[in-house]
């Protein structure tokens, strides 16, 4: 027995986000895959859309069920499925669009003879689907025959009256055209792994396989920020492959050459950040007020950011344990440097304390290296924060003594 769903379920957005994250997915994984002279569109003349060479379109419509079957897999796509007919529904409105100048049987034939139309889904393969056995098995103009037959017998079946109106829209199609546009139609089921498919194609870029995580969240990023601004500017998500190469190249050269990529994330700060060892170093100088929360947060997440990179290029093999032992050894014999003999002349506690932010003002502009790869201000400055936080080092004269 089916469970009837709350008010709260039917109304949720999972659904819809999933969707849109699934066509974003194929998207990527359609850039990925570009050829000379090609490009690919998102939601411009189809979910996603690409332009082959010689003035060739392959227009593709996504469907994402999150709907599983008794084994937990995506359900099967059936014979009077909606999305199947909300698919070719679309399809015939494209095909006979007057608004485009396809109101005649003479331009639509050129425009599906010019066009493949492929219904991409996680959905799979069923067995009982004939009406598909029969327009895949279809190898020339007489099988479709067959074929519209049993499009006539699927209309008088349904009693669902929205895909008794998809079916019709596709029979009012002219015989000519509605045969040439069974030839083109494609079938890619069971694509329920997109974001896999899209990092296999980025291994396939000669990308080692330990790099293509790192890649594919830059790109995956970089893909969105454009699209949104893109679209934001009145403008359309379409990238040509030349484009592809300006614009993304370098995030793949960066994977190729062993330079360390940072990793973006959204660091979780402590909830009291002030009871922290390297913040408590900053509050004693006057260097970090103990009511500016704001900075206090953006210095803790700059430590937090630091020592997550390291374990994660640890982690993907890009450095190794000694390499960031090196690491945290270099950068405290710079500040050691900085600190050993600087208090010298220091008199009163005003000259201590001025001397104090002096060595961290100076150590705040140096940009640390890394196994010949040079960190940017934050992480360098997230550094001085891990080796303050951990013990190791201070700014104040007497900081060992007051860590006591």
């Amino acid at each position: 027995m089916t469970e009837e769903k709350s008010f709260t379920e039917k109304t949720s957005a999972a659904d819809t986000s999933i969707g849109f994250d699934y066509q974003h997915y194929y998207f990527l994984y359609r850039i990925l895959n570009l050829g000379k002279g090609q490009s690919v569109g998102l939601e411009v003349k189809d979910d996603v859309h690409t332009e082959l060479d010689a003035d060739f379109n392959v227009l593709y419509q996504l469907k994402h069920t999150v709907q599983t079957n008794s084994g937990g897999s995506p359900i099967a796509l059936t014979e009077l499925d909606g999305d199947l007919w909300k698919t070719f529904y679309n399809w015939s409105k494209v095909i006979s669009d007057g608004a485009d100048g396809r109101g005649e049987v003479k331009e639509q034939l050129s425009f599906v003879a010019k066009t493949e139309f492929h219904l991409v889904s996680n959905k799979s393969e069923s067995k009982t689907n004939e009406f598909v056995k029969k327009l895949v098995a279809s190898q020339d103009f007489a099988e479709f025959n067959d074929v519209d037959v049993h499009l006539v017998q699927l209309h008088k079946k349904t009693k669902d009256e929205k895909i008794a109106a998809y079916i019709s829209s596709v029979l009012k199609l002219d015989v000519n055209v509605r045969w040439r546009f069974f030839a083109n139609i494609r079938f890619e089921l069971g694509a329920d792994d997109i974001i896999g498919m899209v990092k296999r194609s980025i291994h396939e870029k000669i990308i080692a396989e330990r790099k293509v995580d790192q890649v594919f969240e830059r790109l995956d990023s970089q893909v969105r920020s454009d699209n949104f601004i893109a679209v934001k500017s009145g403008g359309f998500s379409v990238i040509s492959f030349d484009e592809f190469i300006t614009r993304y190249r370098k995030i793949f050269e960066d994977a190729r050459n062993g330079k360390l990529v940072q990793y973006n994330f959204e660091p979780v700060v402590p909830s009291d950040v002030f009871n922290q060892v390297f913040v408590a170093r900053l509050v004693e100088i006057g260097a970090l007020n103990s009511s500016d929360k704001e900075r206090a947060i953006e210095y803790t997440g700059q430590k937090i950011r630091l020592s997550t990179n390291l374990e994660k290029w640890v982690q993907a093999g890009d450095l190794v344990g000694e390499d960031v032992a090196q690491f945290h050894d270099s950068v405290y014999t710079s500040w050691d440097n900085e600190f050993h003999g600087a208090f010298g002349q220091c008199d009163s506690i005003e000259d201590v304390v001025d001397c104090a932010v002096n060595i961290l003002r100076r150590l705040r502009r140096e940009r640390f290296s890394i196994n010949e790869s040079v960190l940017d201000v934050k992480l360098s400055n997230g550094e001085l924060y891990y080796l303050s936080d951990i013990g190791k080092i201070g700014w104040h004269r007497d900081w060992a003594e007051v860590a006591k």
